[in-house]
């Protein structure tokens, strides 16, 4: 009976060691995605190429981002916010007053900052300290910018070339901890959103369209990483 039960230890112990080496080795050639999803606020500056006195743009963003290999630093992001861009009246008296929706889409790197592993770290727990390690990220990609609201107003506005426009942005982040990030964004639309005409340098009369029929916003701003 002794000897029955030393051979079924000896065989556990066999059969258990064999499948924790299985495990490690599964684990060891793991290769891992994942999202994070974030939401937050943002001010910023909004120009439409035909004033000094820059508005100000005030909104909020949700950001998803998809990262097909933990162990890479590439990763694909999407971003959809709404804001207000107005301000002061400028020279001519003329005053913005306007709700932009936009939505990027964007590749970009991620580069993990102060992530340290230990020498008995398995390749779960390395993989883990991967995702949430405090990373700086940037992207460049496409935009789109819809105007829902244009109420701009002053002596030359026309409101009916303001149209939804296609662009570019840059996009980059910095996380202050494992939730919280700084982020700023720069946006190039090819259309004029604020139907504010160009005043040349040699007439004080304001045109009936944007001169370069461009619009850049910029965004400053904190997100709250809901997922990670």
């Amino acid at each position: 009976m002794k000897k029955l039960l030393f051979l079924a230890i000896l065989l556990f112990g066999f059969f258990e060691f064999n499948a924790q080496s299985s495990y490690l080795s599964k684990d060891e050639r793991l290769v891992g995605d994942n999202f994070e999803l974030a939401g937050g606020v943002h001010i910023g500056a909004f120009d439409c190429n035909q004033t000094t006195k820059y508005p100000y743009n005030l909104g909020a963003v949700f950001q998803f981002n998809y990262i097909p290999d933990v162990t890479q630093n590439w990763f694909f992001g999407t971003e959809i916010g709404a804001f207000y861009a107005s301000g002061k009246a400028d020279d001519y008296d003329r005053k913005i007053k306007d709700a932009i929706l936009d939505f990027s889409f964007y590749p970009g790197l991620s580069f993990p900052l102060g992530s340290s592993y230990l020498s008995e770290d398995n390749p779960t727990v390395r993989l883990k300290k991967m995702v949430h390690a405090r990373k700086f990220r940037i992207g460049a990609g496409f935009t789109i910018a819809v105007p829902l609201s244009v109420a701009s107003e002053g002596v030359g506005v026309n409101t009916d070339i303001v149209k939804a426009g296609f662009g570019f942005s840059l996009r980059t982040s910095f996380d202050l901890g494992d939730r919280l990030s700084l982020f700023a964004n720069a946006s190039r639309i090819g259309k004029d959103l604020d139907g504010l005409g160009f005043v040349s340098s040699t007439s004080s009369e304001p045109v009936l369209a944007n001169e370069h029929n461009v619009t850049y916003y910029y965004k400053l701003g904190v997100v709250w990483y809901f997922k990670r």
